[in-house]
């Protein structure tokens, strides 16, 4: 490798690390603003942490240079993540679907019976 590679290397390191930097800003400041909707709120978070993540795998990870079968894989671990997130809404909605009468969510109160404190006192001494 010869020095101007090394140095256009350390140029690209550089520009992706000042990059991160304003995206981290950025994200500290879109928390002073008020959306008045958290699926915006949470769409526009997740934008921001999508392309930071892209700049740190791509750049950092060398994934930029990769094959195209990583990113076929890649986008099927992404499948499968969002299939395992989603997959207790799929019961909950199956269970709703059945008419059954038993809650899918239920307090820990109610499972623990109420106890009375004994009376102590003219009874059993």
């Amino acid at each position: 490798m010869s020095d101007h590679d090394i140095k256009s290397h350390i140029k690209v390191y550089w520009n992706v690390f000042f990059a991160l930097l304003a995206f981290t800003v950025l994200t500290v400041a879109i928390t002073y603003i008020d959306f008045n909707s958290v699926f915006l709120t949470f769409f526009v978070g997740l934008a921001i942490a999508c392309v930071k993540g892209y700049l740190v795998a791509g750049f950092f990870m060398h994934l930029n240079d990769e094959r195209k079968i990583i990113y076929y894989l890649l986008g099927l671990t992404t499948v499968f993540l969002f299939v395992l997130l989603l997959m207790p809404t799929f019961w909950e909605m199956s269970a709703e679907s059945h008419n059954s009468n038993q809650t899918p969510y239920v307090a820990q109160d109610d499972y623990v019976p109420e106890l009375k404190p004994e009376a102590h006192g003219e009874e059993g001494h």
